[in-house]
């Protein structure tokens, strides 16, 4: 009998964006942090030096020529596919690219009792989100963290798998293509799930004096462009991040982190 009261962590790993220690540390961090038991399935083209514990899923056939599926990370729409986690499991998909704060237990308790599903209500930037009238326009998406109950949202699978690049890149991609498409949509509560780019990170040269903070009450700090999480592990005087928010040292939670759950023997 499947599974369908533990609910699943899912994530993906194909290609050579994110090596699989990504995946390993992100699973070795919600074992460490998580109360209540849970599951984590990788949907991947490549199982190799995975860490024990993290079951796997085959990419399920679609369309898109591999060439395009980073224009978009359409592969991330296998999630919805029917037959990848048991109907009506509670399922968290994730990317592997993350810092988890605190116990996420709750979030699938949200999923459990608001049905639909759940996605990262697009983080404006500073300027943005300090002059909205200005400089702020409608808010789409983020991808990074999506909940819904297995089963219900089968449809987006159906909609995309047999379609080409062309057909489908009016939406840009994934996020896009989840927020027009998903049933009953709902956008996380607000300051869960945090930006650390948009969210955390500084401009010049504020980005040069001031420590980032780990922030108190979000549950997730997601990772997207640039930096990712290992560029802030790295010793003094190296830079990382992009044009506007950089700085040249470790930020020391997200380094505690990374030396906590990685391991040697990760590739």
């Amino acid at each position: 009998m499947a599974d369908t009261q533990t609910p699943v962590f899912l994530c993906f790993k194909w290609g050579q964006g994110y090596p699989c220690k990504y995946t390993n540390i992100l699973y070795r961090a919600l074992s460490d942090i998580m109360t209540t038991p849970f599951r984590m399935v990788c949907i991947t083209d490549d199982t190799t030096g995975l860490a024990d514990g993290i079951e796997t899923q085959p990419l399920p056939e679609f369309a898109i020529d591999r060439a395009d599926w980073v224009k978009g990370m359409w592969p991330k729409l296998s999630a919805f596919a029917p037959g990848i986690i048991a109907p009506g499991t509670p399922v968290i998909m994730v990317d592997v690219d993350v810092v988890v704060l605190q116990d996420l237990t709750p979030l699938f308790d949200h999923i459990k009792r608001e049905g639909g599903l759940h996605i990262i209500q697009e983080i404006p930037d500073t300027l943005p989100r300090m002059f909205p009238s200005i400089f702020g326009k409608p808010l789409m998406s983020n991808s990074s963290v999506v909940g819904f109950v297995a089963g219900t949202q089968d449809h987006l699978f159906e909609m995309f798998h047999d379609k080409t690049y062309d057909q489908l890149r009016e939406f840009r991609n994934d996020q896009n293509f989840i927020h027009y498409h998903a049933k009953d949509k709902q956008s996380w509560p607000l300051g869960w799930m945090l930006s650390f780019k948009k969210s955390l990170a500084y401009h010049f040269p504020l980005g040069l004096l001031r420590p980032i903070a780990r922030p108190k009450d979000a549950y997730i700090v997601i990772f997207h462009g640039r930096p990712n999480p290992e560029d802030m592990t790295k010793g003094a005087f190296t830079r990382w991040g992009s044009n506007e928010k950089f700085g040249y040292f470790p930020v020391k939670w997200i380094k505690e982190y990374w030396q906590k759950y990685f391991r040697p023997t990760d590739i």
